[in-house]
């Protein structure tokens, strides 16, 4: 009877740590630091799933704001890796619009990824120029 319940509660313990390491996780194994980090960033945000990145040490996010999807990585302590978020061309900010409009003046403004690390904010625009798509980036 011992060594069944101590049979039990390794392969438990296994299944549970097995879980942290493999992808897809339960909100409750995600370190407050984390969740808090993330609220403070998107605050009006919908979670739809929790990962653990093992190669990374990171727990990653998949997210919603209305239509809008959010992927954002932040470390065991809640530091921000990268998020990546999408952004409608009406939303982009005049000034990254201004800076795309003045290289490519006849381009059509689809969209983009507001792409958020430590060391700033890099704008991936999607653009169609005579019926060809193109991406850009803009530095901030």
């Amino acid at each position: 009877m011992r060594a069944h319940r101590l049979l039990v509660s390794v392969l438990a313990s296994f299944a549970l740590s097995s879980a942290a390491f493999a992808g897809s996780i339960s909100p409750s194994m995600v370190p407050s630091e984390v969740k808090a980090a993330f609220q403070k960033q998107y605050p009006s945000a919908q979670i739809l799933e929790w990962d653990y990145e093992e190669d990374e040490k990171a727990y990653e996010v998949e997210a919603r704001i209305g239509k809008a999807e959010i992927d954002a990585m932040y470390s065991e302590k809640g530091e921000l890796i990268v998020s990546k978020e999408d952004v409608a061309a009406g939303a982009i900010p005049k000034d990254v619009l201004d800076e795309v409009r003045q290289k490519w003046q006849r381009a059509e403004i689809l969209g983009a990824n507001k792409i958020t690390t430590p060391k700033g904010i890099t704008w991936d625009i999607g653009l169609k120029i005579r019926s060809q798509y193109h991406n850009v980036k803009v530095q901030r």
